[in-house]
């Protein structure tokens, strides 16, 4: 897998947000590492986790009434829908799926989570979120 690295650069400004895609790196990170037993478990953890964090990334777009909300949120529901369509049994998907979530990652991070960034920023900020480089200024965390 190829090795993404939280830096903090990545950080949207968003501290929910920012601390969210930080222990997801890490989380996969983890997991692909896993013997086979252990990445059955975990999967289903990262997949909860995922729901998670998008379901908060999604009610901070909806107290700004971010108007790119819909393509937001179906693009969050089909990294889940592909996720949640893995047999239980089938560790080869399972492990490919794992394996292209960095990459998934890095484009919506670029392009999804940055453009809802920039419409807080010209909103004014509405949330009265600030920018999370401090609290992300630690040692890179490896991913795979």
């Amino acid at each position: 897998m190829e090795r993404i690295l939280w830096k903090p650069e990545m950080a949207l400004g968003i501290p929910s947000v920012d601390l969210a895609h930080q222990a997801l790196i890490a989380q996969i990170a983890r997991l692909v590492e896993q013997p086979d037993t252990q990445f059955e478990l975990g999967l289903p953890v990262l997949v909860e986790q995922l729901e998670n964090d998008f379901r908060e990334e999604e009610r901070l777009m909806e107290e700004m009434d971010y108007p790119g909300i819909a393509s937001h949120r179906e693009q969050h529901a089909r990294v889940l829908a592909t996720l949640h369509s893995i047999a239980p049994d089938d560790l080869v998907a399972a492990r490919k799926a794992v394996f292209l979530l960095p990459l998934w990652f890095q484009v919506h991070l670029a392009t999804m989570d940055a453009a809802f960034a920039v419409a807080l920023q010209l909103a004014g900020n509405p949330l009265g979120l600030s920018s999370a480089a401090a609290l992300l200024a630690g040692p890179p965390v490896p991913c795979g």
